[in-house]
């Protein structure tokens, strides 16, 4: 059973984030709230007409079985809703039992007042109510924004990279691009969590790992990403700033960047290496295997 001591910090942690976003975050369960839930993920990813990312039927069922759904509200209006699912992941000591965090958004015009961080530190809130200590979800490793959210703000650490994760999406973001994903891993009871929700840490800049033995392993050059060999224990592999906008008007130079991060970071994670940070100007720090 989770400590209590966790469980009120957590829910602190949760109410604090919802203050400062100037939301109101709970769980779902009425089949108006769940539909509103289901048109905010509609909104934020756009697929075919007549198509719905997840079907009304899907999350009432998931939601009746012990799932998480949870919205964020301005006033009586859905800004945001997140879905997670129990999982379990088999480790060296058998299975253990975690909350697969599968999709997340808020919509367009609400972005940037901390509305994701709010729904995350709920979402981390009621997992360790219902003594489930672990919460995993899958990223772009493209995208930088998330990146900082995820490893700096959170305090997550990514522990697998998936090559076309999904396979093809057809939604307006993902469509014709590989579904490449990054595994997070987010450890509710840790230090390093508690730590990074507090917001004492702050990111290191990649000149300052570089002080500390890191080796670059892709950077920018004018000809695009450069994929360096190295097999240091540390390394730093640059992410293009905002890759939706690079791919709206150079798709090949967007899918160079895909390629040169997969190449740098796939090999070091299949073999139980970890990414750890996002310097603070756009770098993952990756740890290889010791």
């Amino acid at each position: 059973m989770t400590d209590p001591t966790t469980v009120a910090a957590a829910a602190r942690d949760a109410e604090l984030a919802a203050q400062r976003a100037g939301v109101q975050v709970r769980a779902l369960h009425r089949l108006d709230e769940l539909t509103q839930a289901r048109r905010v993920w509609d909104e934020v990813w756009p697929t075919v007409p007549g198509a719905t990312e997840i079907t009304g039927n899907l999350i009432k069922a998931l939601e009746h079985a012990g799932s998480y759904v949870g919205g964020a509200f301005l006033g009586d209006r859905m800004v945001g809703s997140a879905l997670a699912f129990v999982g379990r992941t088999r480790g060296a000591h058998g299975w253990h039992v975690h909350l697969h965090s599968h999709i997340a958004a808020t919509v367009p015009g609400a972005a940037d007042r901390g509305i994701g961080t709010a729904m995350k530190l709920h979402q981390r809130s009621w997992a360790l109510a219902h003594d489930i200590d672990r919460i995993v979800w899958t990223f772009d490793p493209l995208v930088r924004r998330n990146a900082r959210l995820n490893l700096g703000k959170l305090g997550g650490v990514a522990v697998e990279y998936h090559v076309d994760f999904y396979g093809p999406m057809d939604d307006a973001v993902n469509a014709g691009e590989p579904s490449d994903r990054l595994l997070l891993q987010w450890d509710l009871a840790s230090d390093r969590v508690a730590e990074a929700v507090a917001g004492t840490t702050s990111p290191m800049s990649s000149e300052e790992w570089r002080a500390l033995g890191a080796v670059d392993a892709v950077v920018r050059t004018d000809d695009g990403p450069h994929l360096v060999a190295t097999d240091a224990p540390v390394r730093l592999v640059e992410v293009p700033h905002d890759i939706v906008d690079l791919r709206r008007y150079d798709l090949a130079l967007a899918r160079a960047w895909r390629l040169r991060v997969r190449e740098a970071m796939e090999p070091v994670l299949r073999v139980g290496g970890r990414v750890v940070a996002l310097t603070s100007d756009g770098s993952y720090v990756v740890e290889a295997a010791r």
